[in-house]
């Protein structure tokens, strides 16, 4: 099942409730977030606009993560947040280097040709091992670019734009 991630201009999704752990309302989450201390003990991730503090932080396979929250004890307190994603505001995501871009900075970006043709908008990023692939939707169809120095030409972030040059057989 697809859950759309939050569009709020304020804040970055960081994990998805993927379900309850447990009897005491642990939830087990799938990771978004490189920051090796956002799901430390009394850290707080919202859901919508409720803040959640974390107590408790039970384990940590690859991608994946159990917690425990304040104030929710029971598999039913869970229920409501199942599917559901846990967010930071925008301002306690530590900037990247110069050239790299966090997810949600790309999810909606136009993308045109380095001549000039439109392509669509960057609807998913696949995350490969190797390098990610950009999911572009346009009235041609679905367009899947690799995120390599020699395809991805230029990102500009204020105009809302990434420039492309396609591969032969890319379409």
């Amino acid at each position: 099942m697809d859950h759309p991630k939050p569009d709020s201009g304020h804040d970055v999704a960081v994990g998805l409730i993927l379900g309850a752990h447990g009897t005491h309302g642990q939830v087990r989450v799938r990771v978004h977030s490189d920051d090796p201390h956002r799901f430390d003990p009394g850290q707080t991730l919202y859901w919508e606009d409720t803040p959640l503090l974390i107590t408790e932080t039970l384990s940590r396979p690859p991608n994946r993560i159990i917690l425990r929250f304040d104030g929710i004890s029971s598999p039913a307190a869970v229920r409501p947040l199942i599917g559901q994603w846990l967010t930071v505001p925008r301002e306690a995501v530590e900037p990247l280097p110069e050239g790299e871009y966090f997810h949600f900075q790309l999810i909606g970006l136009r993308v045109v040709t380095v001549e000039g043709e439109a392509l669509g908008e960057v609807s998913e990023i696949i995350e490969t091992g190797s390098n990610d692939v950009y999911v572009v939707n346009g009235p041609a169809g679905q367009v899947l670019i690799p995120a390599i120095a020699s395809v991805v030409q230029q990102v500009d972030l204020e105009q809302g734009v990434m420039a492309v040059r396609l591969m032969e057989g890319m379409r």
